[in-house]
C-alpha cells in the first residue's frame, strides 16, 4: 500500500512540474524578449513615422527663404511698415536684388531695393504718389510673408518671382504669389485670400 501510495505522489509532482513549465514558456512571449511574433501597439498609440515628412514642412528654396527676408527687411526699414508688392530684378551691378513696396502706417509708400540674400537696404525713396494698392492693405489678415510661406508649401521646390496684392473679379482682396521650376520659363500664379489665408486658385504666368 504504501508502495502505491509512493507512485501516486510521484505521479502528482511531474504533473505540477509540467504546468510550471508551460506557464513559463507562456509568459517569456508576452514580455518580447524572446518573442518571435509582431507586437500590436495598444489602442490610441500614435502610428510609426513613416519617413515622409508632415503637411507643411517641405523645405522651402533658397529665393523663397530670400524673398521673405526682403519683406521683413522693407518692414522694419519703414516707419509701420507693410510691405505689399516685391518682385525679384536685376540691380544696378548686374546681380538679381528684390523691388519691394512697403506702406507706411498704412499711407506712404516707400520703394525699396534690398539685396539678393533679403538682409540689406540697397535704396530706398518715398514715391509721393502712392500707388491705389496701399488701400487695399486694410483688408489684409494674412501678411505678404505668410502668403509667400502658403504658395510655397503648394509649389513645393519653385523659387519665387514675384508677389503683388490685387482685388479679383468679385472684389475680394488677394495675394498673387508668382513661383517658376528653375530653369522653366513660365511659372505658377498662386492666388490666396488676403483676409482668410484661403486658396482660391492657381494659373499660368508668363
Amino acid at each position: 500500500m504504501r508502495q502505491n501510495t509512493t507512485k501516486y505522489t510521484l505521479v502528482i509532482a511531474a504533473a505540477a512540474m509540467l504546468g510550471l513549465s508551460a506557464c513559463a514558456d507562456s509568459d517569456s512571449g508576452k514580455e518580447g524578449g524572446g518573442a518571435t511574433g509582431t507586437h500590436s501597439p495598444s489602442p490610441g498609440a500614435p502610428a510609426s513615422p513613416t519617413g515622409t515628412a508632415p503637411t507643411g514642412t517641405a523645405e522651402l528654396t533658397a529665393s523663397v527663404r530670400n524673398a521673405i527676408k526682403a519683406l521683413d527687411t522693407a518692414d522694419r526699414d519703414v516707419p509701420g511698415g507693410q510691405s505689399f508688392d516685391l518682385e525679384r530684378e536685376s540691380g544696378a551691378e548686374g546681380g538679381p536684388v528684390w523691388d519691394v513696396k512697403t506702406a507706411s502706417n498704412g499711407k506712404d509708400q516707400y520703394n525699396l531695393t534690398v539685396s539678393e540674400d533679403g538682409t540689406k537696404v540697397v535704396n530706398k525713396r518715398q514715391d509721393m504718389t502712392p500707388d491705389d494698392d496701399v488701400a487695399k492693405l486694410k483688408d489684409v489678415q494674412i501678411s505678404a510673408q505668410e502668403a509667400v510661406k502658403l504658395a510655397a508649401g503648394r509649389r513645393h521646390g519653385e523659387d519665387l518671382k514675384s508677389m503683388e496684392i490685387d482685388r479679383d473679379a468679385s472684389g475680394t482682396t488677394v495675394w498673387q504669389v508668382n513661383t517658376v521650376k528653375p530653369g522653366a520659363q513660365s511659372g505658377t500664379e498662386t492666388i490666396i485670400d488676403a483676409r482668410s489665408g484661403k486658396l482660391i486658385g492657381d494659373k499660368t504666368s508668363d
